[in-house]
């Protein structure tokens, strides 16, 4: 016998008839609760899109069957809200401060569809009900009180939250959009010029317009755009509560 033998010539040797086979290690089973369910359904989220956000798919996620995670959560519509609630946790909100309540709104609405649009599809669950989770009350809270702080009216400002509710996921829809489909500064700006050169290129005389003003509609960045239009719903809100 030699000494040299090698460790593949041990492990081609089947076991003995007697021996249990060894078995692949299953992974451990996490304790399973509502919070672990939203953070797999984030994972998901994150990685596979909204669409793939089911009980079932995030029963996979954590290693257990669909039916274990109704226990903790109603069904796939509650599910999302809670993960709704659960990204809208990261959203920073300042000190109302008395001085500057319209520029903090501003600065609300920037780190709300910053962090939205950082997780494609939340902003679809933000659309398709009225906020209810501990997170989005707390948003609301922190956005009515400022506008308060403005100096606006009762009624414009809970408008108000219903309008800014309204434009803050629509914003970030669009953001996530577009960096799902791999759109870059780059080719957006290609894409933009050859728009402007479409508007050129209509007649004159059925569209004298759009022609005329084919410059000026593409003009400015993404963020100027967004900055435009944040300025016009504040200004719009201090004209109607002058009336």
């Amino acid at each position: 016998m030699t000494s040299g033998g090698t460790r593949a010539e041990t492990d081609d040797i089947p076991a003995p008839p007697w021996q249990r086979p060894t078995k692949a290690a299953k992974p451990a089973r996490r304790q399973l609760s509502r919070d672990a369910i939203v953070d797999a359904a984030l994972r998901v989220l994150d990685k596979e899109g909204l669409d793939a956000v089911t009980m079932r798919r995030v029963g996979q996620e954590l290693h257990t069957g669909a039916a274990s995670l109704y226990v903790h959560v109603e069904n796939k519509e509650e599910l999302h809200h809670l993960l709704l609630d659960r990204v809208i946790a990261d959203i920073p909100l300042a000190e109302p401060d008395p001085t500057r309540p319209l520029e903090q709104v501003k600065e609300f609405v920037r780190n709300s569809v910053r962090v939205m649009a950082a997780h494609p599809g939340v902003a679809q669950i933000a659309m398709s009900g009225l906020p209810s989770g501990s997170n989005a009350l707390r948003m609301m809270e922190y956005l009515l009180t400022l506008l308060r702080l403005a100096g606006l009216p009762d009624q414009v400002v809970a408008w108000a939250g219903d309008l800014l509710g309204d434009f803050i996921p629509a914003i970030a829809l669009e953001q996530s959009f577009f960096r799902q489909a791999g759109i870059t500064e780059q080719s957006m700006a290609e894409r933009i010029g050859q728009y402007r050169d479409y508007l050129l290129s209509l007649p004159t005389d059925r569209f004298p317009t759009l022609r005329s003003l084919a410059d000026n509609m593409v003009a400015g960045s993404g963020n100027e755009r967004f900055e435009f239009k944040l300025d016009v719903m504040l200004s719009g809100l201090l004209a109607v509560a002058g009336r």
